[in-house]
């Protein structure tokens, strides 16, 4: 096995001479007192009779040939596309065959042998990679026992798994709900009305208590809004009767189109719903408002079109009636787009920001994404109630520990892609709440950034706000 690779101050790695009894993730790292001379470094456990330590060598007495850690590193490293194409090709097939077999643990050299065959990698390759997935620890546990040496899964592998299992479950409750009513009533209407009925109850057990779930108006709109989530903790409904409320513009945090079948004039209409009632106002935007729609079945096949679709509707001419001349939408301000698309079980589709090329220097534009499960899993339903959570501002520990819990519903076998880009490359908000930036790409790269610290849980709502002047700006908000 040849690798192209020397670990630079900071890298993780591992010896590829190592036995799989005896491999260790190693850290390089400059002695300063040793006039800058590489070392690594690795934790030994402690183990009967023995304290753990940590064991600090001169890198040379770790034999090369060396390869990276893959599964934590940001990015890939230089020249290593295709170790890394390599890596997860290994890791999806390690996976599939440990599912396959009694206890999800099999005998490495079976492994080894069902890895040739079925990805056509070379005998030493698989054993390489198989020694990196050891000495991460992560995903996967070594057993040595009188019969030969064995891999299975991880406590937490298997807790991921079973909790896999149960955000796709998710889904399934939904689709089982949705699919009696179908058995017993054609009515579109009362179909529908019932489906917008299980998708609130369903949100009402899974989002926090401070927030609230309704059907109903926001002040000032004419327009009824399938599902409202709305902070009720702080702000009370001006008016409440039932599910049916009309809220404050100041504690949405959410709303929701349910379609049950998304075609392409159902999703003009959302998105034309969403782009109107957010068209910059007169009060702060003060924190950003999820805007999706979640459907239950539909005519697109592909996410592709999906986004492509959304792309033209902000970005295509239209014709105005009431001006009676032609006009851009455009995406006017930071989140002002909608945020996601959710068919159940077929398509997510979502808005993230990001480097229009990947670059640093690059302008930060809204970017189309999709995600969806090589195994056919539903992971569209629980990635639309994991950005959903992103939008809700509750505090530091319940924030970092949904983040943490959603995180886990991807794995090796999810497949998020970019899609298409929402704007152009050198797209910039043309308006904003006062002190939030200065209408240039890096005052727009801070904002955003902390935006996604705020999603995260990074920091608190406090924190977000702590330079936003709340008096007479002029802004974007819900009109």
């Amino acid at each position: 096995m040849v690798v192209n690779y020397f670990p630079n101050e900071g890298d993780f790695f591992i010896s590829l001479l190592s036995e799989f009894d005896s491999v260790r993730l190693l850290q390089a790292y400059r002695e300063k007192d040793d006039n800058d001379r590489l070392y690594a470094w690795y934790y030994e456990a402690a183990s009967p009779g023995k304290k753990a330590e940590y064991i600090k060598r001169p890198i040379e007495e770790f034999k090369q040939p060396y390869l990276p850690q893959f599964l934590l590193t940001r990015g890939i490293l230089e020249n290593l596309r295709t170790s890394y194409d390599t890596y997860v090709a290994i890791r999806r097939g390690t996976d599939d065959f440990l599912f396959s077999v009694i206890g999800c643990s099999a005998l490495i050299n079976e492994l080894v042998e069902h890895l040739v065959a079925k990805l056509m990698i070379e005998e030493d390759t698989c054993r390489g990679f198989i020694k990196l997935l050891i000495a991460e620890k992560i995903i996967y546990s070594y057993k040595k026992l009188k019969s030969g040496e064995y891999l299975t899964f991880s406590e937490m592998k298997i807790n991921s798994e079973n909790r896999r299992k149960y955000y796709g479950s998710l889904a399934d409750e939904l689709k089982l709900k949705s699919d009696k009513i179908n058995l017993l009533v054609s009515h579109d209407q009362t179909v529908g009305n019932y489906r917008e009925h299980i998708l609130r109850e369903f949100l009402k057990k899974h989002i926090p208590s401070k927030f609230s779930v309704g059907t109903g108006f926001i002040e000032g709109m004419a327009r009824q809004i399938d599902i409202i989530i709305y902070d009720s903790q702080n702000f009370m409904p001006s008016f409440s009767e039932g599910d049916l409320v009309v809220i404050r513009q100041e504690a949405v945090r959410a709303i929701i189109e349910v379609k049950t079948n998304l075609t392409a004039a159902k999703l003009k209409e959302a998105l034309e719903l969403f782009y109107h009632i957010s068209l910059p106002g007169f009060r702060t935007a003060r924190l950003p408002v999820f805007k999706g729609v979640f459907a239950f079945d539909t005519e697109y096949t592909t996410s592709k079109s999906i986004a492509e679709y959304i792309r033209a509707f902000y970005n295509d001419p239209y014709f105005e009636e009431s001006l009676q001349e032609e006009l851009t939408r455009d995406v006017m301000y930071l989140y002002h787009e909608i945020t996601c698309v959710s068919v159940l079980n077929k398509q997510c589709v979502f808005s993230h920001y990001n480097s229009a090329n990947g670059n640093d220097t690059d302008n930060i534009i809204p970017i189309l994404y999709s995600v969806s499960d090589k195994k056919g899993r539903d992971i569209q339903t629980a990635m639309f109630i994991s950005i959903l959570f992103d939008y809700l501002d509750i505090d530091y520990y319940a924030k970092k520990s949904t983040v943490w819990d959603y995180s886990k519903i991807q794995d090796v076998n999810t497949d998020a892609k970019v899609e298409c880009k929402l704007t152009a490359d050198d797209w910039l908000p043309r308006t904003y709440s006062k002190d939030e930036h200065d209408y240039d790409k890096d005052s727009v790269r801070k904002r955003v950034q902390k935006i996604h610290k705020w999603f995260t849980g990074d920091i608190s709502t406090t924190g977000l706000l702590s330079d936003s002047n709340t008096e007479n700006n002029n802004s974007a908000e819900l009109k």
